[in-house]
């Protein structure tokens, strides 16, 4: 068991990192190629790296020096979490408690590479983390920091990562494992009209085989809680522009299918092709996983006959109430917006 669960790691000894020298430079393209492709073609806002002499360093990439200011104020921690099977690091550069600023990286335990690094950046002496920028095509080295964690912190989060290695959840505390904000229920009649009759993004799945593999409790619960995953990550991404999104999520059963519906699609915020899953659009990052997973297209959730469930605004989480209100509203939408068409709100 020791040696599998310490996998061993192969550092590239070509690869070259940050140092003293660099601060405050623009990093040669030629002389730091992985990083540029890490942060600008791929995208990466925060990511973890086995540098050249096999140790893990950390990475957050800034929209610019000034973003960089904006959104690190007091000391930089990283707290260790787990979320839906796998051990988060949290690194946290804003410690106001009514807005924290948090990059989660993601380690998939299960994964022998990635459960390696994360044990290693635990036992070895310090961990850095790099501060870059990348605007107009250059990546600039604005700072480098050390971290480093208490035996206590490292005891802790080795004996997470263990019972995530073994498939034992139920032995990680209660404190150790992340917890959804509590979400506040407002009426779905609050919505304006223009938020109603946007298009957006729907995911399909086959509920049928959904409900006959999890029951329809567990079927539903399964599709909030992936749902929930992905309002996390928006909510805590580096990008200010995806935690300031606004976006509604509705749901529509067609026969055995069921249509989840994000408007609007989000298509101006990730990339269409994502070279990694951070720069994906979390939708899509964790509904396609599912195994009922059918299709997306675009999609009219007014058309579709969809009843809304769910809004982000302004980092909130909001449960959208229904009643009877909501539904003559939504259909006297579908009738002025779709004149002559069959009507699914009857």
């Amino acid at each position: 068991m020791s040696e599998a669960f310490y996998p061993a790691l192969s550092p590239d000894p070509a690869l070259r990192s940050p140092m003293a020298a660099t601060q405050g430079e623009v990093l040669d393209k030629s002389a730091y190629r992985d990083l540029y492709e890490l942060a600008s073609e791929a995208g990466l806002p925060y990511f973890a790296r086995l540098n050249g002499a096999g140790e893990v360093e950390l990475y957050l990439v800034f929209e610019s020096v000034d973003a960089f200011v904006e959104q690190t104020r007091d000391a930089v921690s990283v707290e260790f979490k787990t979320y839906q099977g796998k051990l988060l690091g949290v690194i946290w550069t804003l410690s106001d408690p009514l807005q924290p600023l948090g990059f989660p990286l993601t380690f998939d335990i299960r994964q022998a590479e990635q459960r390696g690094m994360a044990l290693k950046m635990l036992e070895q002496p310090c961990t850095l983390l790099h501060y870059l920028a990348y605007e107009g095509g250059a990546l600039t080295h604005i700072y480098t920091e050390s971290l480093s964690f208490s035996a206590a912190e490292v005891e802790r989060t080795r004996d997470m990562i263990r019972s995530l290695f073994e498939g034992k959840s139920e032995a990680i505390p209660q404190e150790a494992q992340v917890r959804e904000e509590e979400t506040l229920t407002v009426s779905a009649l609050s919505l304006p009209d223009a938020v109603l009759l946007e298009d957006g993004l729907a995911y399909v799945f086959s509920y049928k085989r959904m409900v006959e593999a999890h029951g329809t409790e567990g079927a539903q619960h399964l599709l909030m809680n992936t749902v929930r995953q992905a309002v996390w990550v928006m909510r805590r991404h580096a990008r200010s522009e995806v935690r300031e999104a606004a976006f509604t999520v509705w749901v529509a059963e067609r026969g055995e299918l069921l249509e989840l519906i994000v408007t609007p699609s989000l298509f101006e915020l990730f990339a269409v092709v994502p070279m990694s899953e951070e720069e994906a659009n979390p939708f899509s990052r964790f509904l396609l996983t599912l195994p009922t997973f059918v299709q997306t297209k675009e999609a009219s959730a007014l058309r579709a006959g969809a009843f809304p469930l769910l809004r982000y605004e302004n980092g909130a989480l909001y449960h959208l109430e229904l009643d009877e209100q909501v539904q003559e509203r939504l259909r006297a939408l579908f009738v002025k917006a779709f004149p002559g068409q069959p009507v699914p709100y009857e």
